[in-house]
This record gives C-alpha cells, structure tokens and sequence, in this order.
C-alpha cells in the first residue's frame, strides 16, 4: 500500500479559489488554509463572516497519481499553477500525510487566530527554539517548534513552505531528544 502524500501547488494573482474549484470538479482532494473575515456585502448591510484563503495562491493537493500525470492534470486548468519542488528543481516537494493532518488542524478556522499566525518556511527556520510534542489539550500529539516572543510561547509548525503559529502554554509541550 502506498504511504498517502500531499504536495503544494502555488497559482498567481490570488486565484487559489479557482484553483479549487478546479480541482474540485475533477476530483482532487485538496486544503486551502482559510480564515473568517468580515466582510461588507452590500451599502448599509451589517459585515458578515466570510471564509477567506489566509495565504494567497498556496493550495495542498493531495497526491493520487505520479508526478507525470498530475502535472498533465493540472496543465487542464484555465488558471497557471506549478508544483513546488525541492532546491534542485527535481523533485516535487512532498508532504507526508501525518504532517498534513496536524497542519489542518493547527489552520481550522473556528480556532481563534489572526492571519499574522502565519509565517513562510524562512521565517520560521530564523526563530529560536526547540523541537517539542504537545502533551496537553486539543493538540495533544502534534510536533513542532516552542518559540518565545514577547514572554509568550508560541508553538510553530511549518509544512510545505507554509508554517502556522499558535501561542500555546510551555507547561502543554515536551522537548523532544534529537
């Protein structure tokens, strides 16, 4: 049986939905981290809650085929998109599907957050701290970084380029052996 994987699609000028709408009528699953906005929909009507991608023109596609035939797959689409790769341009950036589900929890938009939570792959790796587990809690289990900032702890966990931070409690994680 094949290990389940997700790789990263980026699309230009914030056409992610598109982009999703896309794969989505042929089939493909696939995750755009969103937020709630508020969001004025007509003159003298109160703001409403809306559904937002919280990072443009990232999408993660689940990986059902090799690379030959998604890439051919996505070429069908109106909208130009590429597939991340690696530093050497060979290989497409994959994602194991453990990571994904603790990504998607960490971006549920019902938690509470500000889309400043979210960070690239760089920005994350310049932040010192330690590799830890949460211990405790609703994400009880995830792995990633304890960061402190400010003298609060923020717990940073980066997935295809994209890392998502939430303040978290010290006491809630365990520093994990290298």
């Amino acid at each position: 049986m094949a290990v389940k994987t997700w790789v990263v699609v980026r699309t230009f000028n914030r056409k992610e939905m598109e982009v999703s709408t896309f794969l989505h009528q042929n089939g493909l699953p696939h995750f755009i981290p969103m937020t709630y906005h508020e969001k004025v929909m007509s003159a003298g009507e109160k703001p409403k809650k809306v559904l937002v991608p919280v990072i443009h023109n990232y999408i993660f596609l689940e990986k059902t085929m090799d690379a030959v035939q998604l890439r051919s797959k996505l070429s069908e689409c109106r909208v130009p998109v590429h597939l991340m790769c690696d530093k050497d341009k060979q290989r497409i950036t994959e994602i194991r599907d453990s990571d994904m589900v603790e990504f998607r929890l960490l971006c549920d938009p019902d938690y509470a957050r500000t889309p400043s939570d979210f960070l690239d792959a760089e920005e994350a790796e310049a932040l010192p701290g330690k590799e830890v587990e949460i211990v405790h809690g609703p994400f009880t289990g995830l792995h990633g970084k304890l960061h402190k900032k400010n003298q609060k702890y923020w717990f940073v966990k980066t997935v295809g380029g994209v890392s998502v931070m939430l303040r978290i409690s010290r006491w809630y994680c365990k520093v994990l052996d290298k």
